[in-house]
């Protein structure tokens, strides 16, 4: 029987990658693509008027504390990439280190007391994809920012959590945080990738 790593080596030697922009081998995005992408250096508030702030006086009500806008999605690369991590797993690399970038250029490097808390994927969505898509990047997020993964809302008592999704949506993100709250998380920010 083979070896995941044999089986690995096959599958790239029949089928090698190739980055989803400009067809050149070795990676489902290359370096020079991933480059394209304009990652916010700001921090803004949750109705995006205005820089260097959680909430503004004219956000609009909300759970959240707070959210991280990583991109905005009206790129390219950033659309492709994200399209097709429906089926290809391994782009959960490039869009942690998306957030990551993010995060870097707000000088926010540790978010101690902080827990990452992926959104639930819909079972049916996971069994077509093969994987779950928010929890593959939590993970790598959660590793770098040293802040534990948890995915029971019950696990977030009196914690500051960071709840991560993909693709910013309004009503699924209030709908979380208010059940993290409802749960006594302490304090709720979003965390997304990209926002239209």
């Amino acid at each position: 029987m083979l070896t995941k790593q044999a089986l690995d080596y096959l599958l790239d030697l029949l089928f090698p990658k190739t980055c989803l922009v400009c067809q050149r081998k070795g990676s489902h995005l290359c370096e020079d693509c991933f480059s394209l992408m304009e990652i916010n250096p700001f921090q803004r508030c949750l109705c995006g008027k205005n820089k260097g702030v959680f909430k503004c006086p004219e956000c609009p009500s909300s759970f959240l504390d707070g959210l991280f806008v990583s991109a905005d999605l009206n790129q390219n690369v950033l659309k492709k990439t994200i399209n097709s991590f429906n089926s290809i797993k391994e782009l959960s690399m490039p869009l942690a280190l998306i957030i990551l970038t993010h995060f870097f250029l707000l000088e926010k490097n540790r978010f101690p007391d902080f827990v990452v808390f992926p959104r639930p994927i819909d079972k049916k969505e996971e069994k077509r994809t093969g994987f779950n898509k928010t929890k593959e990047v939590a993970k790598l997020i959660s590793e770098k920012l040293k802040a534990p993964l948890m995915e029971n809302p019950d696990q977030t008592k009196d914690k500051s959590v960071l709840v991560l999704d993909i693709v910013y949506d309004v009503f699924v993100m209030e709908k979380l945080a208010e059940t993290l709250k409802q749960n006594q998380a302490k304090e709720v920010f979003g965390l997304v990738v990209a926002k239209h």
